[in-house]
């Protein structure tokens, strides 16, 4: 994301010395429509009030309501793609760590205000609105919210949830109960994260119940329903294909293609259809070929755990490979050793098959490459001083060009220290000073490591933040963020010394 909208509802110079940066909790609801305007409850420690909002992208605008701190209205322009973006909290003294908020192009509906979780106390849905997005809050421990649809046999109700993919620190359950109160579905986990969904037939007209939980994540002691009044959901609900986010969606990948042998730099498609049944890809390679082998399943939104072999033409394993990047899918660096046929075999890690196990199978040539990962989304300096930014630069596939880092849009009065990038890559401290008279700064910032070579194209990418640490289940609605927030708060001003007062001469 390039496009940064810095939406503010006040004179920044107004805010009080004594002020802090805002600890933006949440944001309820977590998503609104295109071209609509939305009424936001925002959580946390936010003082003094009101504050100013900041979007990953143009065309938002935030008026805070003066008389209820921690509320407002979010206008979204009808031009805002529909997507995730991130948002934040900020003053003259820093900014929250970026929060998540949906931009969609559906009805959205919020959950209403109840005392009960039960499924005798169901909140009526009207069917007339679909498609839909709910937005929800499990609040409290036990929490079960419910509502009650009215279904007739042979419609297809499509549903997904987002509470996980929105960092709202809950592991989504979904239930679906018949008319008699039977329970038929529950999903736990989704293909690529620990969000669910399900797509169900109906057998016969009726009011049917769906339901939804939360469990702790990261996972508590106790398994039991929880929440909290920051754990939102998305409660996406459609009749046909097609009209639940794509995003949310597995990808089209079209029909499987032919069998033939491997083509390097052709994607190839394919389908486990029988259980236990691995599929097989055949390749003429030559001694000194470097190859990027990589199956894309679960990434792609499908229940497969995709798990591939390298094979010789005698069916010798060269290589096994299951998991990488932090992902279900696998990926493998080949240097061909010997020319002949080898063989590439794609399975399943738990041996089902099925029409829904599908994958995508590349041999991408192998291009030099690199990745940079910051250690932290804010940073705050003060003047005279200065603050170390670490960056981790990663090389991949043989990189070894040099690497130069560069912050576009530093303010006046700060000054950027930059040492080389390791050979090997690795860390790299920036360190940022100010001067005793810079001025006041609290601002978006990118931090670019760009190649330095007097020929052809030159690599760049701005080191990111990423959201992937131990609680990592999956991805989110957006996993890693281009920029961090710089904050240099304004001079504080000394309080003025009451002078003496003199004595009156004696007469």
């Amino acid at each position: 994301m390039r496009g940064f909208a810095i939406v503010s509802a006040l004179l920044l110079a107004a805010i009080p010395a004594s002020a802090a940066a805002p600890a933006l909790e949440s944001i309820f609801p977590p998503g609104g429509k295109q071209g609509s305007v939305v009424d936001v409850t925002l959580s946390g420690k936010i003082e003094p009030w009101p504050c100013s909002l900041w979007f990953s992208e143009k065309g938002f605008t935030f008026t805070p309501d003066p008389a209820k701190p921690g509320t407002g209205k979010i206008k979204i322009d009808a031009s805002v793609k529909a997507g995730p973006v991130f948002v934040r909290a900020h003053n003259t003294e820093g900014a929250s760590p970026p929060m998540i908020f949906i931009v969609g192009n559906q009805t959205e509906i919020n959950e209403e205000e109840k005392d009960n979780s039960t499924l005798a106390g169901a909140i009526a849905l009207d069917r007339a609105k679909l498609p839909f997005v709910l937005n929800g809050t499990v609040s409290a421990g036990g929490e079960l919210d419910a509502y009650r649809i009215s279904l007739d046999k042979g419609e297809i109700l499509h549903a997904r949830v987002e509470g996980y993919g929105l960092r709202s620190l809950i592991d989504p359950a979904l239930h679906l109960h018949d008319p008699a109160g039977n329970r038929i579905l529950l999903e736990h986990d989704g293909p690529v994260n620990l969000d669910p969904g399900f797509v169900f037939t109906v057998p016969e007209k009726g009011d049917y119940l769906i339901s939804l939980a939360g469990f702790s994540h990261p996972p508590a002691a106790s398994v039991a329903y929880t929440g909290t009044k920051n754990s939102h959901y998305r409660l996406s609900l459609a009749l046909k294909s097609g009209q639940i986010a794509a995003r949310l969606e597995p990808v089209d990948l079209g029909k499987d293609t032919p069998e033939a042998p491997l083509a390097a730099g052709k994607a190839v498609v394919g389908t486990l259809a029988k259980a236990a049944t691995p599929v097989v890809h055949r390749y003429t390679a030559k001694k000194g070929e470097v190859h990027l082998i990589r199956v894309e399943g679960s990434t792609l939104g499908f229940p497969i755990d995709p798990v591939m072999r390298l094979l010789k033409a005698d069916g010798s394993e060269i290589r096994k490979e299951d998991d990488a990047n932090k992902t279900s899918d696998p990926e493998y660096l080949w240097t061909v050793a010997a020319d002949g046929d080898y063989q590439v075999e794609v399975s399943d890690r738990f041996s089902r098959g099925g029409p829904e196990m599908r994958y995508r199978l590349t041999l991408a040539p192998s291009t030099p490459d690199f990745t940079a990962t910051l250690d932290k989304a804010q940073y705050a300096i003060e003047r005279g001083k200065t603050v170390e930014i670490k960056a981790t630069v990663t090389r991949l596939r043989g990189h070894k060009e040099k690497l130069v880092a560069t912050l576009p849009g530093l303010p006046a009065g700060i000054t950027l220290t930059a040492p080389e990038v390791p050979e090997k890559g690795g860390e790299v401290v920036l360190k940022l000073e100010a001067k005793a008279d810079a001025s006041a700064f609290s601002g978006p910032l990118s931090v670019l490591f760009k190649e330095e070579k007097a020929e052809g194209a030159k690599l760049e990418k701005p080191a990111v933040f990423t959201f992937k640490d131990d609680n990592y289940r999956g991805p989110y609605a957006l996993d890693e963020i281009v920029t961090f927030w710089l904050a240099l708060p304004p001079k504080k001003e000394e309080p003025k010394k009451e002078e003496p007062k003199k004595e009156e001469p004696k007469k």
